[in-house]
């Protein structure tokens, strides 16, 4: 399996994260890549441990999501986290894109959350994200809740097969 970077910035260039992970493979859906536990993420506020989590990214897609397997022994609940980004890209062994703030969220109660509206309404002004991307930003946003809420592909279980062959690696 591969390593492979994802790497984010913000709308003015700036470095916002760092990871790297285990290309599982792909499928209709993306790439999967596989974050084992110990994975360290640098960040401009400085690096941190995540959970194991397995991640899909799509190449020409302004999402990724992070599909975050429950752990009872530290009450973390299962969770699904979507990014809502610019048009991934890939380079080789290397996943770019611009990190919009925008989230959403679904934790084990089922509850689809919209996550970090002020801040990106704060970078959208700061930053003077076209209105074009704005409208992108906002239209995938209900886009995912509503692929989430409805369980369209990927948020169906297509994680399920990847979660599975990641277990067999740890």
């Amino acid at each position: 399996m591969n390593r492979v970077t994802v790497v984010s910035t913000k709308w003015d260039g700036s470095f916002h994260r760092k990871t790297i992970g285990l290309e599982l493979g792909a499928d209709r859906h993306g790439t999967w890549v596989w974050m084992p536990a110990g994975t360290v993420v640098s960040s401009g506020a400085g690096p941190f441990e995540i959970s194991p989590c397995l991640r899909l990214l799509q190449v020409g897609l302004p999402w990724s999501a992070y599909f975050v397997p429950a752990d009872p022994g530290r009450r973390r609940p299962k969770q699904l986290y979507v990014d809502i980004t610019t048009a991934a890209t890939r380079t080789g062994q290397l996943f770019s894109f611009v990190d919009l703030d925008l989230d959403v969220e679904q934790l084990d109660d089922g509850e689809v959350r919209v996550l970090d509206r002020p801040e990106f309404e704060e970078h959208a002004a700061r930053f003077g994200y076209p209105a074009e991307l704005v409208e992108t930003a906002e239209s995938t946003c209900r886009l995912v809740v509503e692929a989430i809420r409805s369980r369209q592909p990927p948020f169906d279980g297509a994680h399920r097969p990847w979660l599975e062959l990641a277990a067999g690696l740890e």
